[in-house]
């Protein structure tokens, strides 16, 4: 099935191109107050409060068109951050317009695909590269040399569902062609990332007539780490709006971006596409696609309260599974360490327990004979 095309990516129209005149002649200004406004009430936080305020201004003054048009696309990104790191280049194409990228050398023993975040809009920044190329160093020092593999597929308004979770299929049956064992197979995904990842196990549990089957799996995949995973599209939880101030998102884009994502689903198909809002029992037998799971949110994230409940319904289900709210962060925290360039002595107290959890996974995955 060919991905379902709806639209160009960053196609801006006339208004939107000189629209960009009027944010960044505002900009000076607003940069003025936001620092000034930090210094009074975010002292011992400036630098990081500032970023987040910024980043949430100019996401609230873009359009999806606007904000594409700025960025360039997934795999244009990855070269530009491996080229300005020195690391080499790897892509390969898969179908549907979706490829994999390496940070460091291609493996095909021991691999971690990410898939990344962005409501479906946004493509893969620099920043979460960072943030994996450092894990995949921490992991190192622990005795763990695992491949990274990144996941790009396309984005809203390019294509509609299920494009998205097609190409998610296809590049874990591309691993597994590999001769990768599902048992050294350990995914990760952030936001729209975790998203995908659990469209993924609903649609092994629960094959789609009309999209592609997955390979079936000769064990469980070894690993699951979901970071601030968007769980419900349209939330009620008190957080979403309680916690909406200090996020580096505001509401209104989040409910934007996912009835963009939600006009191509049909009703039928709403569990694969909001897994907190799935019917009883839809999850019954995910310790037969996934050994371990790790779920983590911001204790001031708007998503803190879907993905509490969410977690505790899995929690009741499946028997490896691992939950950690994270005092005082917000959204996709960890990674923000590496869009504000914090030292890696400053890093927040989640990530040393995410390279604690994995490499717990990794030095115990299966040896293939």
């Amino acid at each position: 099935m060919s991905p379902a095309k709806i639209g160009k990516y960053g196609d801006v129209s006339l208004w939107e191109r000189l629209h960009f005149a009027t944010v960044w002649v505002r900009l000076p200004f607003v940069l003025l107050w936001t620092c000034f406004t930090n210094l009074l009430f975010y002292r011992n936080n400036f630098k990081r409060a500032t970023a987040f305020r910024m980043v949430r201004w100019f996401g609230e003054k873009y359009s999806v068109a606007q904000t594409q048009y700025i960025l360039p696309k997934s795999v244009e990104a990855y070269k530009i951050w491996a080229k300005a790191n020195g690391l080499p280049i790897t892509v390969e194409e898969l179908e549907d317009g979706a490829a994999i990228m390496w940070i460091g050398p291609k493996r095909t023993d021991k691999v971690a695909l990410y898939v990344h975040g962005g409501a479906y809009i946004a493509p893969l920044l620099d920043y979460p590269l960072a943030f994996w190329r450092y894990i995949k160093k921490e992991l190192l020092k622990n005795d763990c040399d695992v491949g990274f593999a990144v996941l790009a597929y396309t984005l809203v308004p390019e294509a509609a569902y299920p494009t998205q979770l097609q190409q998610t299929i296809a590049a874990v049956d591309h691993l597994l062609s590999y001769g990768v064992h599902p048992s050294n197979l350990h995914l990760a995904g952030d936001s729209a990332g975790g998203h995908l990842i659990l469209s993924l196990f609903s649609h092994i549990l629960h094959p789609l007539e009309d999209i592609r089957k997955m390979t079936p799996l000769e064990a469980p995949i070894r690993s699951a780490y979901l970071m601030s995973p968007w769980v419900r599209m349209k939330s009620t939880a008190a957080s979403f709006l309680s916690n909406s101030p200090e996020e580096i998102f505001s509401t209104f884009n989040v409910e934007h971006f996912a009835e963009l994502f939600l006009a191509n689903v049909p009703e039928d198909q709403r569990p694969y596409a909001e897994a907190d809002a799935a019917p009883d029992g839809w999850f019954d037998g995910l310790d037969n696609v996934v050994d371990r799971i790790l779920v983590t949110v911001g204790e001031k994230e708007s998503f803190r309260d879907d993905i509490l409940h969410f977690s505790q319904n899995i929690s009741k289900i499946k028997s490896q599974f691992t939950f950690i709210i994270q005092d005082g962060a917000v959204h996709d925290d960890p990674m923000l360490d590496f869009l504000i360039k914090s030292p890696e002595d400053q890093l927040g107290s989640l990530t040393p327990q995410i390279v604690k959890w994995l490499s717990e996974g990794i030095n115990a995955s299966h040896v293939v004979q």
